[in-house]
């Protein structure tokens, strides 16, 4: 593997950064403040005029609730960058002790709130 190979990819670094802000409807500013910056630098590096360091990556991974792997392009979203959020970690590690008459109930609210989601959005893009 070659030194360049091992460097991030700029490109990827700064999609993941802007995209995953958008998810979470965050402006700049309010990025910003989250991971302890400044609107300025979100904007820099959201355009790729400057790389974050390493430091920097680690707070933004934190407000954006991602692994730095995944703003990094090392990995895909998965079950670690969920867990990266505080309230579902928090929310997972609660349901270690629910029943599991509890867990089916709680199962049953998910597929209500994603039918729900669900209708949402066809609604938002079919324009009814």
């Amino acid at each position: 593997m070659t030194k360049e190979s091992k460097q991030p990819n700029t490109d990827k670094v700064v999609s993941r950064i802007k995209t995953r802000r958008h998810e979470l409807k965050l402006t700049q500013t309010e990025l910003a403040k989250e991971a302890n910056l400044t609107p300025a630098a979100i904007s820099q590096f959201e355009s790729g005029a400057r790389k974050p360091s390493f430091k920097t990556l680690s707070s933004l991974s934190d407000a954006l609730k991602v692994t730095t792997d995944y703003l990094l392009g090392k990995t895909e979203k998965s079950y670690n960058d969920l867990l990266a959020d505080p309230k579902v970690n928090a929310m997972f590690e609660g349901m270690m002790g629910f029943t599991e008459k509890d867990k089916e109930t709680l199962y049953e609210f998910y597929e209500f709130l994603k039918t729900k989601a669900d209708t949402q959005a066809a609604v938002e893009k079919n324009g009814s």
